[in-house]
């Protein structure tokens, strides 16, 4: 974390680029010299002193991705370095972006960007993948302070991306500091939230070599009380929901020798997060685990040849993952306990694990530019992770030994793209992409009880899918945007492998395929230095077949491709900076998700959920912002304050399918207010900040049976030298 460590991009510019200013500039020579002993400004040689001019201007690096030709929603990083929230708040509040949670910190959280979630939903930093196989890594364990920018894709994703989302990916990019700096950081929210980080960046300008360390952890109790969702009028305590994390890293990076940029990170992440149960009151099952690995990165502009961009980011590291389940006893939430002749309290069998993970990737990317307005881009993506499952305790109960057998998958996507600027008004992007992907190894199905064998696997599959974007700029502020895509997804080694406690394998998983189209128009213009109105709408229709799903089997869940999904959906945006401190934002978004299975898979039946409304997927929301900024509002100097608003409002939608008019599958609709302030001096090198989430205490739910917490605060300090 830190431009994989996370850092910090120092951008001070003086410009002046309207014609307003320049002729304030004007008018104000005249005027100054007019007054100087009182003559003639023709006759007068006057000496000013430093004059400075101020106007916004949108960082170039956030123009440069809004405008590209793929449908992209784009947040400033600045705005969230003071915020003690998480990254999925702050998406959740953007067009087409819904995140559903289960509590909590640590709880799972899905993130929806047009009705795709989970690994449909490629997640990068800085452009390198992060869904990792065992989910150790959260998109929220990126602190707000050491973002840059936040790109959403919707539809088709850059070239230079590799990876596989369906459709959408989400892209936090880091800022780059310069020089020497050290940045701490503590927050603390309701129902027992601690978190924090100490960062220390030093550069060597005899090397020119720059060495970071960074330390964080967290814990919260998360023991906040929600209504029973099974028995009516029981008030539940979540009482077995604590999360511990501590995390670290260790970067070296070279500047300005062969290569423009040369870093290698060592990275380590540690957990232990107790089980909270909703049906039962799970008091002892807890999952642990620990990962380390390292990071190379190398950049090169004019690699081999002047025309030639090279990047190259790897990864590898080896984990190991444990679940402790052992309890004899299943008790319910009115102190009552009952024997449990399995043992434990999540599954049939009791777990004792301790599985083992190995996983190496890398992304290389290669630009070549063909002409001023042509570029050639190639894109290889792989990604190797195997697993070695051990677990004793359920061996000794199913009176077997399946511990020590391991499966490896495979996924490499390679990818081919022309870009090309025509007429100095329209863009082209076509893309071309092969998909390919192997498990081989030993898996065990454990719904097969004591007779269950290891079967050994070897499974390959080769598809190619295709990508057109094109932007055309009517006019300065005007442009309109259109992509089609036929892509794939590759099945993840935690779902063709699964976990052997509630999760069986399936190797016969087939690549998720989809074919999207979006049409979008984009407005953008400023009316004076500090005035500034921005309004973009889409539309898009995606076809999704062969959707890989959990579906339950003798007690155990397993994943299943079952048919197709029609999605489809509108959303529009506007942000309008009022001034130089007021700002809002307005945004709605609907979107259908539609069963088009006609028949149940395998037989000639017809399916009684053809048609239908998807669960679990929003089909209407709303979000809003107020936000007022202003530098020395209480006098002084280097002082900063924010105060900021944020609404949203999700209808109803459904954690089953609507059969029939008697059936009520419905998660209520909700509406949500947010109130935060920062308070910064030292010229932001001292800064405070207070958050309410869910003022009214508003009933919250998004994922069938688990309530959220409602109104939740949160307090943070930073001290920090780190500079845009």
């Amino acid at each position: 974390m830190c431009k994989n460590t996370v850092l910090s991009k120092q951008v001070q510019s003086l410009f002046v680029g309207k014609s307003g200013v320049f002729y304030t500039l004007i008018i104000y020579i005249i005027f100054s010299s007019a007054k100087v002993n009182g003559q003639n400004p023709a006759d007068t040689t006057l000496l000013l002193n430093e004059v400075t001019i101020e106007a916004r201007q949108e960082r170039k690096a956030l123009k440069e991705a809004r405008q590209q030709g793929v449908p992209v929603s784009v947040i400033d990083g600045k705005a969230l370095a003071g915020r003690g929230t998480s990254i999925s708040e702050v998406i959740n509040h953007q067009t087409g972006v819904k995140v559903r949670r289960t509590g909590n910190a640590a709880g799972d959280t899905k993130i929806n960007v047009r009705g795709l979630e989970g690994n449909r939903v490629q997640i990068y930093m800085d452009g390198f993948a992060l869904n990792t196989p065992d989910g150790s890594f959260s998109i929220n364990d990126i602190p707000l302070q050491f973002i840059d920018r936040i790109e959403i894709y919707k539809g088709v994703v850059p070239p230079e991306f590799g990876g596989d989302g369906l459709g959408s990916a989400i892209n936090i990019v880091t800022i780059d500091a310069q020089g020497s700096f050290y940045d701490a950081w503590y927050a603390a929210k309701s129902y027992g939230g601690n978190e924090g980080s100490l960062l220390y960046k030093h550069y060597f300008p005899k090397a020119k070599m720059y060495s970071a360390v960074m330390i964080g952890g967290e814990h919260s109790l998360n023991n906040y009380t929600m209504q029973s969702p099974f028995v009516d009028g029981l008030t539940i305590k979540r009482d077995h929901d604590r999360f511990r994390k501590l995390d670290g890293a260790w970067t070296l990076e070279f500047k300005d020798a062969y290569f423009d940029e040369f870093e290698i990170e060592n990275v380590f992440f540690t957990s232990d997060r107790q089980i909270q149960g909703v049906q039962t009151n799970i008091q002892h099952a807890v999952s642990s685990g620990w990962l380390a690995g390292t990071t190379p990165k190398l950049e090169k502009h004019g690699f081999l040849t002047g025309k030639l961009d090279m990047k190259f980011i790897g990864f590898a590291a080896f984990g190991i993952n444990h679940m402790n389940d052992t309890s004899s006893y299943i008790y319910n939430f009115d102190g009552t306990r009952l024997p449990n002749s399995y043992r434990g309290e999540l599954g049939s069998i009791p777990n004792l694990s301790n599985d083992k993970l190995q996983d190496y990737r890398y992304t290389l990317n290669l630009k070549y530019h063909l002409a001023a307005n042509t570029r050639l881009n190639l894109n290889n993506d792989f990604r190797f992770v195997t697993t070695e499952f051990n677990d004793p305790e359920a061996d000794r109960y199913k009176q077997a030994n399946y511990s020590g057998y391991s499966a490896d998958v495979t996924n490499i996507i390679s990818s081919m793209n022309l870009e090309q600027r025509l007429w100095n008004k329209l863009t082209l992007l076509l893309t071309a992409r092969n998909y390919y992907y192997r498990v081989a190894g030993q898996t065990v199905d454990l719904t097969y009880g004591m007779s269950a064998d290891a079967v050994e696997a070897d499974e390959s599959k080769s598809v190619w899918g295709y990508s057109l974007a094109a932007k055309y700029d009517f006019t300065r502020s005007w442009l309109l945007k259109l992509a089609l895509e036929h892509n794939y997804r590759l099945p993840r080694s935690e779902e063709l492998l699964g976990d052997r406690v509630k999760t069986v394998p399936n190797t016969k998983l087939r690549p998720e395929q989809a074919d999207n189209y979006n049409l979008g128009v984009m407005f953008d213009r400023y009316y004076s230095n500090f005035t500034r109105l921005q309004f973009e709408a889409n539309v898009y229709l995606m076809n999704v077949t062969d959707m890989m799903m959990l579906r339950s089997s003798n007690g155990f869940l397993s994943n299943y491709n079952l048919g197709k999904t029609q999605l489809y959906g509108a959303d529009a945006e506007v942000k309008w900076d009022i001034n130089r401190d007021w700002f809002v934002m307005f945004n709605a978004t609907y979107q259908k998700s539609i069963d088009k299975m006609r028949y149940v898979p395998g037989s000639n039946t017809p399916s009684v959920t053809y048609d239908k409304q998807m669960p679990h997927i929003p089909i209407f929301f709303l979000n809003w912002s107020l936000d007022y900024r202003k530098d020395n509002l209480f006098g002084g100097k280097g002082q900063y304050n924010r105060f900021y608003y944020e609404g949203g409002y999700t209808d109803k939608y459904y954690y089953g399918y609507a059969l029939t008019a008697s059936q009520n599958y419905i998660i209520p609709s909700s509406c949500i207010h947010t109130v935060g302030a920062e308070y910064a001096v030292l010229d932001r090198r001292l800064l405070l900040s207070l958050e309410c989430h869910n003022l009214l205490n508003a009933k919250e739910l998004t994922n069938l049976n688990y309530p959220l917490a409602g109104r939740t605060i949160q307090a943070k300090i930073r001290v920090t030298t780190l500079k845009w």
